[in-house]
C-alpha cells in the first residue's frame, strides 16, 4: 500500500511539473526576426541564372549607391530617384524577360525586406538612409548568392 502511494505521488509531481512547463507564462519579448533567406524563391528551369543575376544587379546597386554619395552633388538624392534606379536596372538587366514575372517569390521578399530594413519614403535620401540602402543591397546579394549554392 505504501509503494502504491509513492508511485501515486510521484506521478501527481511529475504531471504537475509538467503543467507548470507548459503553462507558465513566457516573456512577451519578440524574437528577432530571421535573417533573409530567398533559398527556395527562385524557382524554374532559370532560378540558379536568375538568383546569380540578382546578385550581380544588387551588388552593383550597392557600390554605384556608395560611389554617388561621393559626387558632388549626388546624382542620385530622393527616394523616388532610388525606386525608378531599382526597377530601370531591374529591367535592363533581365530584358527581355520580367524577374517579377518569372520569379514573383523572390522579387516580393527582395522587396519586403527592402522596405523593412531601407524604408518607402520617397523624400530626400540624407546620408544615413543611403547607407541603409547600400546595406541592405549588399544583404540581398548575399542571400541571391546563398540561393544558388
Amino acid at each position: 500500500m505504501k509503494r502504491e502511494h509513492i508511485i501515486a505521488a510521484a506521478l501527481l509531481a511529475g504531471a504537475v511539473l509538467a503543467a507548470a512547463v507548459e503553462f507558465w507564462p513566457r516573456s512577451a519579448s519578440p524574437v528577432p526576426a530571421a535573417a533573409l533567406d530567398l533559398r527556395g524563391k527562385f524557382v524554374g528551369s532559370t532560378a540558379a541564372e536568375d538568383a546569380a543575376a540578382f546578385a550581380g544587379l544588387c551588388h552593383g546597386i550597392a557600390a554605384a549607391l556608395e560611389a554617388d554619395a561621393g559626387r558632388t552633388p549626388p546624382r542620385i538624392t530622393t527616394g523616388v530617384q532610388l525606386e525608378d534606379l531599382r526597377i530601370a536596372a531591374s529591367e535592363g538587366r533581365f530584358l527581355p524577360r520580367s524577374l517579377s514575372r518569372e520569379q514573383p517569390h523572390a522579387v516580393a521578399a527582395a522587396g519586403r525586406y527592402l522596405d523593412d530594413v531601407a524604408g518607402t519614403s520617397g523624400g530626400p535620401l540624407a546620408a544615413d538612409a543611403r547607407q541603409r540602402w547600400v546595406e541592405a543591397f549588399r544583404e540581398l546579394a548575399k542571400a541571391a548568392e546563398e540561393a544558388v549554392r
